[in-house]
């Protein structure tokens, strides 16, 4: 399914404690909630950008608060602001610090407890994150990955995931023309998969990958011509491998040996030379633009987008443009 042009935009912001947790509940799951504390000086804002299968939010809860959940289902991960947050399963608890990292168990309910809480929120589907895990794995795992209460893995993992939620924040879902583009909106979407897999603890950092097969110079040849005729689309290493009829593993392994590369570098090899095409082809009094051409072809940054161009090319993709 293509990705709507742009994302959708929900904010609330009111001072009825009812309101806000049926907005709660509608929006995250269901639950029982107790308060305690004024309420004469109640505030509950949130503010979310929704991408279908994942949203980035802002929340903000002033009251000390406990909720009771059903399990939520999804993956939501987060980011203490300010006050004070502690999350418990009834085995595991969990009370993050400002500026730390925290992800939820998606299977397990939940007993939250805040005061004056102020956080940033990431939701993603679990299926986008198992199809993942089975590109990087060599299969799907039976259950789907595993994800438990905890904090980030590494300060340096949590830093590539503040730098990933200002990406989807501003360059992604504030740009129309790359969200609504289905290779950027593909290529997005694993790379916030990818990095919840780096980034908090999970069933794929305890097993280890299926060793790949010795794919030959056929299965490369296979890969490369379905990436020829589908550099368009969005695909990924699942399909490439599936088109070459062997495991993704055997596959990055093959590309490796056989062409010194790895099949998604073939892939932005493939749709530079396309752009490259497209510019050179161009007739710039029909409104053709850089930027039109860089986004067909999944190149959501038209900085770094130049910068590759120049680099392969000797020469800036404006001129080409130009003639």
């Amino acid at each position: 399914m293509e990705p709507s042009t742009s994302p959708q935009r929900i904010s609330i912001d009111t001072a009825d404690p009812d309101e806000a947790h049926g907005y709660l509940r509608a929006t995250y799951v269901d639950h029982s909630v107790t308060l305690s504390g004024s309420q004469d000086r109640f505030r509950f804002r949130h503010h979310l950008t929704d991408g279908g299968n994942f949203f980035v939010a802002r929340y903000e809860h002033s009251m000390n608060c406990r909720v009771d959940t059903e399990p939520f289902g999804y993956l939501l991960m987060g980011q203490m602001f300010s006050g004070r947050l502690r999350l418990s399963t009834g085995r595991e608890e969990l009370s993050p610090a400002k500026g730390e990292l925290f992800m939820l168990d998606p299977l397990a309910p939940m007993v939250i407890n805040w005061d004056d809480f102020q956080a940033g929120l990431v939701r993603l589907d679990l299926d986008v994150v198992d199809r993942v895990a089975a590109e990087v794995m060599g299969q799907r795992a039976r259950g789907g990955v595993r994800f438990a209460l905890s904090k980030a893995v590494s300060p340096t993992r949590a830093a590539n995931w503040q730098n990933l939620v200002r990406y989807l924040t501003r360059d992604f879902c504030g740009n129309e023309m790359a969200y609504s583009s289905p290779l950027i909106h593909s290529q997005t979407m694993r790379l916030l998969a990818a990095t919840v897999l780096e980034t908090f603890p999970n069933t794929t950092m305890a097993d280890d990958p299926i060793r790949p097969g010795n794919a030959d110079a056929s299965a490369v040849r296979r890969a490369t011509a379905f990436v020829d005729d589908h550099a368009g689309d969005p695909i990924g290493l699942a399909e490439i491998a599936a088109a070459a009829r062997v495991g993704p593993r055997s596959l990055q392994d093959a590309f490796r040996r056989h062409l010194e590369t790895t099949p998604m570098s073939y892939v932005r090899e493939v749709r530079l030379a396309r752009a490259h095409r497209d510019l050179v082809t161009a007739d710039p009094t029909t409104g053709a633009t850089v930027a039109d051409i860089a986004t067909r072809w999944g190149f959501a940054h038209h900085g770094r987008f130049a910068a590759l161009y120049r680099e392969r090319y000797g020469r800036s993709p404006i001129k080409d443009l130009q003639g």
